[in-house]
């Protein structure tokens, strides 16, 4: 391709107004001087296909299942990568043992961008001929129909970081009830999921704002007594880098083994365990931190985890070898490969409310885990975490606020407070009554002017909050001292103010931290909007 030429290559690109994700085709330059834009290295997507300790593995345990001509089926096949594989691995038995007995690749991909990207794929590794793709989702799938029969191998790779949130229960409850023959073989094999309890500050201003604001001193309170949990993260699995926090964490426990699911067997859609597991020092348990491991052939010899990389057996190895003798091999095989980095698949958090739970050298902490189809909870027992009435709040449910574990350490930042108080008050100072427009969904710079300035007059716009945002608003006046009749919410996308709106008078003050709700994903300078 001669210089300045230019191709046609897919990328995840995000809607800085909307927040929303889409694949799109962009012209790349050839000539890095002409290229606008040099965004697909950086996407998702591509960091998993570039992952190559994953396509190693993969690549692997394929070829040691696919052993003769048969029926493959991929489901989420992507850029069909694995039914490349799965191709290839049949080629290769067919000429050694079989001659010119053919078998069959079925590729299914419910997303059309995806599907039209597979088929471009196939077309210029030749193999085209010998994949069929599927545009449906694979619970859509008939065997007469779409496929000519059951499947006998499975290869699949539909995995978030906590395993189970790309629905991949479901996917394999109708595979194995009505796509593949009876003990199917697959690739992954099964899948272990591990914990690991820690101590961690760093994790517990993550998600505990009322702790967090009565250190900050201010007099301000977004948490107030009584409404601890007006505004909270939403209790779930977090997916984090834990790595770049090691220096934040101290380990309470060894790893623990959590739920196995097998992918050769119909899983169940419920499951739940009870574990004892014992304190390793003393301390406070602020959070769970949880990877997984697969085991991608039956032989259990080819192994991919997410375990963060202090999993280099720090631990008691006797004893892991007394429980998880089997387990080993697999952190043998992280071990190795510690030096490898991705970004599609991090480990998971999960906070223990409120301050967290007090644990002493050897004592047992009882843990209980509960999945559903598509996500992992869980719950630590013990008389030091017991919760009071403010964290069940039933009567401010409405004006509760779901923020992330970000903008809760943000908002208990005592530093941060304290410039963004030092900054209004010197932009207010000698201004008497002034008409302050808070532009995005700043629920704490509304507070803050109201708190810090009786006569301001105060525009919200909280285009994201809207009517949750006056709400929370008016449960929580009294406590900072001000009120409504100060305070005017539009709670709507409004590009601009007309003097009709401000009652004819000139605003004095406009500000942003720039916060909009809902778009917490974004990069920080795709919200510089207001």
């Amino acid at each position: 391709m001669s210089s300045g030429s230019s191709q046609r290559i897919f990328q995840l690109r995000l809607d800085p107004l909307t927040g929303n994700s889409e694949w799109v085709v962009v012209e790349e330059f050839e000539d890095a001087e002409n290229s606008p834009k040099a965004l697909l290295s950086s996407t998702s997507y591509l960091d998993m296909l570039n992952d190559s300790r994953r396509n190693r593995a993969f690549r692997e345990a394929i070829e040691k299942t696919v052993k003769n001509p048969c029926h493959v089926l991929d489901i989420g096949a992507g850029t069909g990568l694995l039914s490349m594989m799965a191709a290839r691995a049949m080629d290769a038995s067919d000429a050694k043992e079989y001659g010119s007995t053919k078998g069959t690749i079925s590729a299914c991909e419910a997303y059309l961008p995806m599907v039209k990207l597979m088929r471009k794929v196939l077309r210029g590794n030749d193999m085209d001929k010998k994949i069929r793709v599927l545009h449906k989702r694979s619970d859509e799938l008939k065997v007469g129909a779409d496929l000519a029969s059951h499947a006998d191998i499975l290869v699949s790779e539909i995995l978030d970081s906590e395993l189970l949130g790309e629905g991949l229960i479901p996917t394999l409850q109708h595979a194995h009830d009505m796509l593949l023959v009876e003990n199917p073989r697959t690739v992954p094999y099964r899948a272990t999921t591990y914990g690991q309890l820690v101590e961690s500050t760093f994790l517990w201003k993550l998600h505990d704002l009322y702790n967090n604001e009565a250190e900050a001193s201010d007099g301000m309170h977004l948490a107030p007594a009584g409404l601890k949990m007006i505004i909270r993260v939403k209790p779930q699995q977090y997916a984090m880098h834990c790595d770049a926090l090691s220096d934040e964490i101290r380990l309470l426990s060894e790893p623990f083994k959590i739920f196995e699911f097998d992918f050769w067997k119909r899983p169940d859609s419920n499951g739940e365990t009870e574990l004892l597991i014992k304190a390793t020092g003393d301390g406070r348990v602020h959070a769970i931190i949880s990877w997984w491991v697969l085991q991608l052939d039956s032989e259990g010899s080819i192994f991919y985890s997410t375990a963060p990389r202090w999993i280099n057996l720090p631990f008691n190895t006797e004893e892991l070898q007394t429980h998880f003798p089997s387990e080993l091999r697999e952190f043998d095989v992280l071990l190795k490969s510690a030096a490898d980095w991705c970004d599609h698949w991090k480990q998971c958090v999960w906070f223990i409310p409120g301050k967290g739970m007090c644990v002493s050298k050897d004592e047992q902490v009882h843990f209980e885990a509960v999945h559903n189809d598509t996500s992992v909870s869980y719950n630590l027992k013990s008389d030091d975490l017991k919760i009071d009435p403010g964290h069940y709040d039933f009567h401010t449910r409405e004006c509760q606020l779901i923020l992330s574990p970000e903008r809760i350490a943000i908002y208990g930042d005592r530093e941060w407070r304290f410039s963004m108080s030092t900054a209004i008050r010197n932009a207010l100072q000698q201004k008497g009554s002034s008409l302050c427009v808070v532009a995005d969904d700043s629920v704490f710079l509304t507070v803050l002017i109201a708190y810090i300035s009786k006569t301001s007059q105060i525009i919200s716009m909280f285009p994201g909050l809207q009517e949750k945002g006056t709400q929370y608003l008016q449960v929580v006046a009294d406590a900072n001292g001000f009120s409504m009749d100060r305070v005017k919410v539009y709670g709507k996308k409004k590009m601009y103010l007309t003097m009709d709106d401000t009652d004819h008078k000139k605003v004095d003050l406009l500000i942003g931290e720039p916060f909009y709700y809902g778009h917490e994903g974004m990069l920080p300078w795709q919200n510089l909007r207001f």
